[in-house]
């Protein structure tokens, strides 16, 4: 599919897909005799995973670290997983704090 396509398929411009082809975290798509980018199921599934890890807080480069680690070992590596993890405490935590924040905002409005 062309960069058009993809732009409307992921909803990202074509200055970010550009981007994160420039910095390497998206491999770079086939190129059709007009120059022309021709990007397929593996940028798709790069940027899904971009996506899924800027959603959480990670770099880009985290991320690029993380996918190639996942795309060597065929999983994700014990390194990126325990930075899942550790995200994931940070979420509980923040999630417990918000708890509080919003049983005192109850108690201030009855």
């Amino acid at each position: 599919m062309k960069i058009s396509e993809l732009e409307k398929k992921v909803g990202l411009s074509r200055d970010t897909l550009r981007y994160y082809e420039k910095v390497g975290v998206l491999t770079p798509p086939l190129r059709a005799d007009n120059g022309y980018r021709h990007y397929g199921k593996t940028q798709l599934d790069e940027l899904a995973f971009i996506e899924r890890g800027k959603a959480i807080g990670f770099t880009l480069s985290e991320i690029k670290r993380g996918y190639e680690q996942y795309k060597t070992l065929g999983k994700l590596c014990p390194e990126f997983i325990k930075q899942l993890q550790e995200k994931k405490e940070m979420f509980n935590k923040r999630i417990s704090k918000d708890c509080v924040a919003i049983a005192e905002i109850d108690k201030m409005l009855e």
